[in-house]
């Protein structure tokens, strides 16, 4: 129990022996070295301050202070050596150099002061990352300007290529170690026949790895629970609060108020959102209160529909149906971000809105019969017209129509969300193709389960597959 890992070991077995004795927990003995092995590696065994007798690391502070006969420098990179300076984020340079504060040329002064004293030494080593955390690192400016005056066999003379060497003969790898392959998982018959709703539909054919995690291994992400308010809460959000106006339990104002208190995020994150919601929010009544001719109907709020495709269940959830003026029916989705482009539509990756319409067609939300003839998203981003009433919020649409260049003509648009969903069908659901990770790397998406893909270790392999 002695010197500094003994008393860790003391400490984290007397840690673990109370809690044992509150917590009991029982395992075969063959996993007691992983479990021990796991609980080991969160215990940091740090070395008191100058306990070797001929090695120390010093900050700046103390390298001024003392001497050595060998001095390595690290971290000659761009950016760390000397650091980039960094604004004063309540007062402008000019101000503190009127108030006699030192600014960034003192701090770039003071570092290279600070390496002109190391290099007195008796030896140095200049030492640089050729990677950090962000990828490649680039050399500073000054050791590249000493390499320059040195020249090529100056250079190349002062270049210890001997101790990196030794250094890796010390760790070597034990064998050729192969890259790992693109995930390709191939399910069982009966693990792919799955309910798909269209949301759903969309990832299937973009990443189908995504699928396969999340409804056929059911592998969901748990939020921390500090989380922060993204995308996804935003979005949950202006739902809800639509929900509640076109339901008639009151005013879009006071439901704004209502549900962003319920939130229970941070008051400044509620107050940056607040203004810019409420004013995309009232865009959508004033949008609604225009045009008398089409009217949301009301068992079409939310309205939950299913159809059944080749014995497979297809569902998914309107935002709102309309009945238009000639008696068919429009599909409307709210986004708050930005809607699907239209090649994005083309290729398959963004139907949601398609299948929807298929649903209604086929008679698939209860009380609701028509023909589905318009596919709109409403957004509630910022307005891409100049005198807009509130600046917030646009109506697209996935159809070519007008002026738009892309997009699915309106008589083809049915007919092509039913051909891509009889493929994606045929090829994952019903055929036996494998769950391909990434297989369409430019549909949006997100990155939930990049990690357990690893996708790192074979991205940008090229077509290596």
């Amino acid at each position: 129990w002695a010197r500094e890992d003994g008393r860790a070991l003391s400490a984290f077995i007397e840690q673990w022996r109370l809690h044992a004795r509150e917590v009991p927990v029982a395992f075969a003995p063959d996993k007691l070295p992983r479990v021990l092995r796991d609980l080991f590696d969160q215990v940091a065994v740090r070395p008191q301050f100058g306990g070797h007798p001929r090695v120390a690391i010093y900050g700046l502070l103390e390298a001024r202070m003392t001497r050595a006969d060998l001095v390595i420098c690290g971290g000659l990179n761009e950016g760390t050596w000397p650091p980039a300076p960094a604004s004063d984020p309540l007062l402008a340079p000019a101000v503190l150099r009127a108030l006699g504060v030192p600014g960034a040329d003192f701090r770039i002064g003071l570092a290279a002061h600070d390496l002109a004293g190391a290099l007195g030494a008796p030896e140095v080593v200049l030492t640089r990352a050729r990677r950090d955390v962000s990828g490649p690192a680039i050399p500073s400016r000054f050791l590249l300007r000493v390499r320059a005056l040195l020249g090529g066999d100056l250079a190349a003379a002062a270049s210890d290529e001997q101790t990196l060497r030794l250094a890796r003969e010390l760790d070597p790898a034990p064998m050729e170690i192969a890259p790992y392959p693109v995930p390709a998982p191939m399910p069982s018959a009966d693990q792919r026949r799955q309910d798909i709703s269209v949301t759903q539909l969309d990832r299937l054919r973009s990443d189908p790895f995504e699928f396969y995690a999340r409804k056929i291994m059911r592998l969901e992400e748990l939020k921390p629970l500090d989380a922060e308010p993204d995308a996804a809460w935003q979005g949950t959000l202006a739902h809800a609060i639509l929900e509640g106006w076109h339901k008639g339990e009151g005013a879009i104002e006071a439901l704004a108020e209502q549900h962003l208190a319920e939130m229970h995020a941070h008051p400044l994150m509620r107050a940056l959102w607040k203004p810019r919601l409420v004013r995309a929010l009232q865009w959508i009544v004033a949008q609604i209160g225009a045009d008398p001719q089409r009217q949301p109907l009301p068992n079409g709020i939310e309205a939950k529909g299913e159809m059944h495709v080749a014995g497979i269940r297809i569902h998914g959830k309107a935002d709102r149906i309309d009945r238009m003026a000639d008696g068919t029916l429009a599909i409307v989705d709210y986004k708050t971000g930005g809607p699907p482009t239209g090649p994005t539509v083309e290729n398959g990756y963004a139907l949601q809105l398609g299948t929807l319409g298929l649903i209604a067609r086929d008679g698939g939300f209860t009380g609701i019969a028509g023909d589905p003839t318009a596919f709109e998203y409403w957004s509630l981003g910022k307005a891409k017209v100049k005198d807009h009433p509130t600046g917030f919020g646009y109506v697209t649409t996935p159809l070519k129509v007008g002026a738009k260049r892309s997009g699915i003509l309106p008589e083809e648009f049915l007919p092509e969300a039913e051909r891509f969903l009889h493929d994606a069908l045929d090829r994952w659901i019903l055929g036996d193709e494998p769950f391909t990770a990434g297989l369409n790397p430019d549909a949006p998406g997100y990155n939930t389960y990049d990690h357990l893909m690893r996708l790192g270790e074979w991205q940008g392999r090229g077509d290596e597959r």
